[in-house]
C-alpha cells in the first residue's frame, strides 16, 4: 500500500465522488478507481458499497478513514521537517468570499506564489456560511470571510481588516437617507450571504418596507443593477468605490456607521504546516483594523 492510495481514498470520501476526487487530485478517473481497488485488495475487504451511481462507505471504510486522517497528518508533518524557505512544499486549500477574492487577495496570492512556488494552492469562492461549513468538514484548511465578527469556539479567527458598508442607489434616486427608502426596490445578494442577512435585519429594525426586491448571487450583477436604476443595495465600500468615483451610482446616507470584518479562520484542531503558517503571515501583514 502506498501513501497516494490513502490520499485518493480520503479524497473520494471527502468529495463523496470518484469524479470530483479525480478533479481535485488531477488524476484520471481510471487512476482513482485503480488506487481504490489496490487498497481494497491490499486490505482484503471492501471499502465502498457501489449503489448504482452512488457510493457509500462500508464499516471497514469508516474505520479506515479515521486512521487515514491521522496517517496523512503525520505524513505532512514528516515532509515539513526538512522543508526550508526555498523548498517549501505542501498544499493549501483556501476559501474566500467574492469581495475578498476580488479586492483583497490578488496581491497576497501573487506574492505568496512568487515566494513559495512549490506550494500547490486550490481555491474556492463561496458565501461565508458555506465556506465555514467546508472548514468544519475538513474540506478547506483556511477561509477568509467578510461578515460580522465571528464567534465560533471551534475556530481560530484573526480579523485583518475593517470594511465599511454603504448604501448605494442609481444616479437619479430621489431620496438622500436610507431611512426614507420605504417603497423602493431593494437588491439583495443570495440567501446564504451574510450581507443579505445583515441588510434584512437593518430594514426590519428600522421598519423600512421595500415595495419589492431583486436577488442576485453575484456582487458584480448587483452593482450593475443599481447603476442601471433598478433599486437600492447595501455593499462593501471597497467593491463600489470605483463606481462612486465615476459617478455611476450615488451613496445614500445612513445615520450610523455599518462595518463588516475581513477575517481569516481555521479549525482549532487543524495542524498547520509551515506553508499554512506562511500564508497566514502574508495575510496578517496587510492587517488594517479600524
Amino acid at each position: 500500500m502506498e501513501i497516494r492510495q490513502f490520499q485518493t481514498f480520503k479524497a473520494v470520501v471527502d468529495f463523496n465522488s470518484f469524479t470530483k476526487a479525480a478533479q481535485a487530485l488531477q488524476y484520471s478517473q481510471a487512476t482513482i478507481t485503480s488506487h481504490i481497488q489496490q487498497l481494497e485488495e491490499g486490505m482484503g475487504v471492501p471499502l465502498f458499497d457501489r449503489l448504482g451511481k452512488k457510493i457509500q462507505l462500508t464499516a471497514y471504510g469508516r474505520e479506515l478513514y479515521t486512521y487515514v486522517e491521522e496517517l496523512l497528518v503525520s505524513y505532512a508533518k514528516i515532509k515539513d521537517i526538512s522543508a526550508n524557505e526555498q523548498s517549501l512544499q505542501g498544499e493549501l486549500r483556501i476559501g474566500a468570499s467574492e469581495t475578498i477574492t476580488i479586492y483583497r487577495l490578488g496581491d497576497i496570492l501573487s506574492r505568496y506564489r512568487a515566494c513559495y512556488p512549490g506550494v500547490n494552492i486550490s481555491f474556492v469562492m463561496d458565501d461565508c456560511s458555506r465556506l465555514r461549513e467546508k472548514l468544519h468538514d475538513g474540506l478547506l484548511d483556511i477561509v477568509i470571510t467578510l461578515e460580522p465578527k465571528l464567534d465560533d469556539p471551534n475556530l481560530v479567527v484573526e480579523p485583518f481588516s475593517t470594511e465599511r458598508l454603504v448604501f448605494i442607489g442609481g444616479r437619479d434616486h430621489s431620496f438622500e437617507k436610507i431611512e426614507d427608502a420605504g417603497g423602493e426596490c431593494m437588491i439583495f445578494s443570495g440567501e446564504h450571504c451574510a450581507l443579505r442577512r445583515f441588510f434584512l435585519r437593518f430594514l426590519e429594525k428600522r421598519e423600512i418596507k421595500p415595495k419589492h426586491h431583486l436577488e442576485f448571487s453575484s456582487m458584480e450583477a448587483i452593482k450593475q443593477s443599481v447603476a442601471n436604476g433598478l433599486g437600492v443595495s447595501l455593499m462593501p465600500y471597497i467593491s463600489v468605490e470605483a463606481l462612486l468615483n465615476e459617478q455611476k451610482v450615488k451613496m445614500i446616507a445612513c445615520e450610523e456607521e455599518l462595518l463588516f470584518y475581513a477575517q481569516i479562520a481555521y479549525h482549532k484542531n487543524k495542524w498547520l504546516s509551515r506553508a499554512h503558517k506562511k500564508f497566514i503571515d502574508f495575510m496578517l501583514e496587510s492587517r488594517d483594523i479600524g
